[in-house]
This record gives C-alpha cells, structure tokens and sequence, in this order.
C-alpha cells in the first residue's frame, strides 16, 4: 500500500510539474495563542487580564510558477465605534501584523526577502526557503478539498537555537514551492502549518486559481539589509527600552 501511494504521488506531481503554467491567490488565517509564552506565575497571571488568549490575521499569497508575495490584511475598522478591549485588540493587530510587510520569495532561486517596517524604519531581512529540512511522514488527508501530506520541519543539527518545532500540511495538487510566512521548499503548496504545538497556526481559507500579473509580485527594495539575527536584536533593544521606560512612569508595578 505504501509503495502504492509513492507511485500516485509521483505520478500526480510528475503531471502536474508539466501541466500549464500555475498562478492564483490564496487567503490564509493566521491564529496565534498569546497565552501560550506567558509563565503562570503572578506577574504573568496580572499580563492575561490584559492580553486575549488568541490573536487572528488575516493573509494572503500572490503566487505563480516562480515567485509568490505573501502579505498581511489590514483590519477595516476605520471609523468602527469599538470599547477599550477592541481599541487594545485593534492595537496588538497592527502593531504585530503590520499592513506594510511582506515576505517575496523567488522559487527558482530560492531566495526570501522580508520587508519589516518597525518604529518608522524599514528592513530587509534576506533569507533562503527552508529547504531540504523537512521529513515527509507518510501520512496523506484532505485539507481544504485537496489531497495533502505531512511532513515536519526538521532543526539544523549544528544549531542549537534552533528549537523550532513545526509540521505542515501541502498539497502536491498545487504544484508551487511555497506557502505562507516564506516557508517552502516541498513538492506544492502549504495549507496548514503548526508551530510549538499550536502556538501559531496558519490555515488555508480560500485559494482562487487566477492570472497574476507581473506587477502583482514586486521584490521588495528599499530599506536597511540585516540578517534575521540583527533584526531580532534590534528589536528586542528597542522593546527592552520601552519596557523600562513604561515600568518608570508606572511607578514599576510590573517589577
């Protein structure tokens, strides 16, 4: 049954990798479990009442045969009356999904460059497709009505910061490297992921097979180069000074 299922697999992905040219646009949602990372201890039982369990983004992925641009979707709230926990909400969205960012990835090439926008400044962050660090687990289901297979993200073994636990989900049905949040380098597209046992999961809502213009897909220019590491660091110097500065006009009620 086994050698079975590899031979249909091969075989559909062997007529799909000759077939017409593929593009479209797929609708994802992002779910992310803000409580997960929080310690239960008394500080972080204080930071619950003021942070949602869960968070929900809305995406979406421009792709064709050799390039894909994966995008957040803006919340249309302008001008929507909301209470304090929606104002906060509405907040975290932005502040974590920001409209401006995305992540252009080259299928040929492998490459991957983000665009970030953080405090007013923009950065790229260039990168590669998570390739040939995934094991494919024999398991098949359906997922959004297509015909899908597991495979699991497998930590670079000179790395021991990498401890990113994940599995996904892809559809040989939709023969394109790629997915969401630049991840990729699987024979079709990903349409679930599942990171740290559900902290993030990203899910395929809608996909819609369509012509996507050259215009559509543009690699992401201007802005500072950094590696994914400078990035993080700024960014945790940055937090790191706004968190003092907040615990010195609260009088360090958080200490």
């Amino acid at each position: 049954m086994k050698i079975k299922l590899i031979a249909a697999f091969v075989l559909l992905l062997s007529n799909l990798m000759v077939s017409a040219q593929l593009s479209g646009e797929v609708q994802y949602t992002t779910k992310i479990n803000m409580h997960k990372n929080i310690p239960d201890t008394e500080r972080g039982k204080r930071m619950k009442q003021f942070v949602p369990e869960f968070m929900d983004f809305k995406n979406t992925l421009l792709f064709t045969a050799t390039e894909t641009v994966y995008k957040n979707v803006p919340d249309e709230d302008e001008g929507v009356e909301m209470d304090e926990d929606q104002r906060r909400q509405s907040w975290m969205k932005k502040r974590m999904a920001p409209a401006n960012d995305i992540v252009y990835t080259n299928v040929e090439t492998n490459e991957v460059v983000e665009k970030k926008e953080f405090m007013d400044k923009v950065f790229l962050i260039e990168d590669s497709i998570v390739a040939a660090k995934w094991k494919l687990t024999g398991e098949m289901k359906e997922v959004s009505g297509m015909n899908c297979m597991k495979a699991e993200y497998v930590p670079a073994a000179n790395d021991s910061t990498d401890t990113l636990q994940m599995y996904v989900w892809f559809t040989p049905e939709i023969a394109v490297s790629s997915g969401p949040a630049g991840y990729g380098g699987l024979p079709g597209l990903i349409v679930y992921l599942n990171e740290n046992d559900g902290t993030k999961e990203i899910s395929l809502s809608t996909i819609v097979m369509r012509e996507i213009k050259k215009e559509e897909i543009e690699e992401p220019k201007k802005g500072k180069k950094v590696t994914r590491e400078e990035y993080h660091e700024i960014v945790r110097k940055k937090m790191e000074e706004q968190r003092k500065q907040w615990e010195g006009q609260k009088g360090g009620h958080w200490h």
